[in-house]
């Protein structure tokens, strides 16, 4: 699931295509749509990327302005080896230049329980922090070049169709596309809005499962201090644990940077005090937080903020589906529907795992390998 912050196989069809496809849309340009289509130009695919808004990366988000590094305001760490990187390239790849820093065993660790602030050691901790990089960087790098520009920006699909010898997805312009095959890697709470229709209608389990998964309300934030005052890790307590997450953490471990950064991350109920708000007002909670759990400390050291609310992005709608959610619908989640629909993302899985950024990219690896 989602490690300090909060894709598998996923099931084949009754029949797959003969051959390859001729062509795919991939609808939803973050980490699944970037490596599907990034796959599908390997394989010599023709394909199309739908993306809703006038960027790609999605909720892999980031600022170059703020801090001396990347600074991630959506994806973050690494809940994997270093390897997947490899995995999500492959083997005709360049060697990769992406380097990763873990935490240490006496790095300290925080926990507020409403009152009573108790520190220790962070101990055996397996996420990774990419060092003066981030997850869009690394997309940018290795899996952009080869997709850019079969990517068609501000199209936000509306509809498709699969009733056809051809797959159609109609955009909100009124654009129609056709193709082989449809790829869905939108985040789940599009779909749990009806944001596309589906002819035929989409079968009961998987509008079930759609509609009970819990996608988990998002929102980050990033300050800067005169000095640090917060152990490498602090946790919030939030129950009970599957109503989501509250944490802070020194956000500039690892990097080549002497800024002292802190970030801010909530997910599920924790994130809701926070998203709405301007970002005087956002900044005038976190700083009572932060001077309630450590002694007024930090008012008098505050710089400035950077937020990132995630559930007011208008094509994302949170987090990602919470870290407790069933395997079972998860895997109902990520099964393909007769011989042209699919789906793939952090929340389109097998059910083994979810809610990451390497989750979302094999998984829709191993869709174009079975196309």
């Amino acid at each position: 699931m989602a490690g300090l912050l909060g894709l598998g196989t996923v099931t084949s069809p009754k029949a797959l295509f003969a051959s390859s496809p001729r062509d795919v849309l991939v609808i939803g340009a973050g980490a699944a749509g970037l490596t599907a289509g990034y796959r599908l130009a390997q394989r010599g695919i023709k394909f199309r990327i739908l993306e809703a808004s006038s960027a790609y990366g999605g909720r892999m988000k980031r600022d170059v302005s703020f801090a001396d590094f990347p600074v991630p305001l959506g994806a973050e760490w690494l809940h994997a080896t270093p390897r997947v990187l490899n995995s999500i390239v492959g083997k005709r790849a360049k060697k990769l230049s992406i380097q990763t820093k873990g935490y240490k065993r006496d790095d300290g660790y925080g926990f507020w329980d409403g009152s009573v602030l108790t520190r220790e050691k962070l101990g055996a901790q397996s996420d990774l922090k990419f060092v003066n990089s981030s997850w869009f960087d690394f997309f940018d790098a290795y899996i952009v070049p080869s997709v850019k520009r079969n990517i068609s920006f501000q199209a936000p699909a509306t509809a498709i169709d699969t009733s056809q010898e051809r797959a159609t997805v109609t955009t909100r312009s009124g654009e129609a596309y056709s193709a082989d095959a449809v790829l869905v890697t939108v985040p789940l709470k599009m779909l749990q809005e009806r944001r596309i229709s589906f002819t035929p209608p989409l079968p009961k389990p998987k509008l079930s499962a759609i509609d009970r998964a819990v996608f988990w309300e998002g929102f980050k934030a990033f300050l800067e201090f005169e000095e640090p005052f917060y152990p490498t890790y602090t946790d919030v307590k939030v129950t009970p644990d599957e109503a989501g997450q509250h944490s802070f953490y020194d956000a500039a471990y690892g990097q080549n940077s002497r800024r002292n950064i802190l970030g801010m991350f909530a997910v599920g109920r924790a994130a809701r005090p926070y998203l709405g708000l301007s970002k005087a007002a956002v900044t005038r909670h976190i700083l009572r937080e932060l001077d309630e759990i450590f002694d007024g400390q930090a008012t008098p050291r505050f710089r400035k903020i950077i937020t990132q609310d995630w559930s007011g992005e208008p094509f994302i709608g949170g987090a990602y589906v919470q870290d407790h959610e069933s395997w079972k619908r998860v895997r109902e989640l990520g099964r393909p529907v007769g011989e042209r629909l699919f789906f793939a993302g952090e929340a389109y899985t097998d059910g083994e795992d979810w809610g990451a950024v390497h989750d979302a990219a094999l998984a829709a690896k191993r869709v174009v390998d079975q196309l």
